[in-house]
């Protein structure tokens, strides 16, 4: 660990050169898409725990997953737990994000014309850049002892926390225990996490229906360094025209205000982009 006059000594050699470009934070990680980056302060950083909420099917995996790629290909170790699926079908998703093949078409068998290609291409992406694939421990206890494992990556994606067992005692109150064991990790390790996590309430019957803080589960709103809520309006319109809206909110960041960006979901593929790389 730096001295506090190393780290202070750092900090104004990369903000305050005269000859030299100001450099961002060495400890950001980029989510891959500039929109979002912009609004975070630069990307996720380490030691902070973010958690993203959204309703079921609003695409919180595939948003995560699509940070996962593209965290990897800026040169970032990435280690996906998932707790939703098994390992394959989490590695058959990254592969759809990647080619913007459906699931239907891979499961099939039955691909559209270049699909083929496509499917090439994103393999050999995925298997050149530092994505791993692990079955999530399936309670808060295991979760915390394989977090606190020696050589963790800089980005962890925990996918996601419904999934992990409740004991007998209150949904609220072991949901609190998985994310102060994910924040005490991140800053321990000096790692970044990535918690995705079901909505505290049904927002169905909200109107309109986007995310707000107070939807964060457990204690995310309190101890998460960042909150992030995705809106995917198909859920609710069936207009042609909002097949692919899909709406992030940063919902809470220490460093940054408020505010949210328009990316867009491929239907069927779950494949995640920004509107201003398009």
């Amino acid at each position: 660990m730096p001295t506090s006059r190393e780290f202070l000594s750092g900090l104004l050699q990369r903000l305050a050169s005269d000859d030299s470009k100001p450099q961002p934070a060495p400890d950001l990680i980029t989510t891959g898409y500039p929109s979002l980056d912009r609004l975070l302060a630069g990307g996720l950083r380490r030691g902070e725990l973010t958690v993203l909420i959204g309703d079921a099917g609003a695409g919180k995996t595939a948003m995560s997953l699509g940070i996962s790629i593209r965290a990897a290909v800026a040169g970032h170790q990435v280690l996906i737990l998932t707790h939703e699926s098994s390992i394959e079908a989490c590695w058959e998703r990254l592969v759809t994000a990647e080619s913007g093949v459906t699931q239907i078409a891979i499961r099939t068998g039955i691909l559209p014309s270049g699909a083929g290609d496509a499917l090439k291409s994103a393999a050999d992406v995925l298997r050149r850049f530092p994505v791993t694939v692990e079955r999530a421990p399936v309670t808060a206890s295991t979760l915390g002892e394989r977090l606190d494992a020696a050589s963790l990556p800089a980005l962890v994606i925990i996918d996601g926390l419904a999934a992990i067992d409740q004991p007998p005692r209150p949904v609220a109150e072991a949901q609190a225990q998985v994310i102060r064991t994910a924040k005490r990790i991140a800053v321990d390790q000096d790692i970044a996490i990535l918690l995705t996590a079901p909505m505290s309430c049904d927002r169905t019957l909200a109107l309109p229906p986007r995310p707000t803080l107070s939807d964060a589960p457990g204690t995310a709103a309190s101890v998460a360094d960042v909150v992030l809520g995705v809106f995917r309006e198909a859920l609710y319109d069936d207009a042609p025209d909002v097949a692919g809206a899909f709406e992030v909110h940063v919902l809470k960041h220490r460093a940054a205000p408020g505010t949210f960006t328009d990316l867009y979901i491929e239907p069927g593929a779950g494949r995640v982009e920004d509107l201003i790389e398009s």
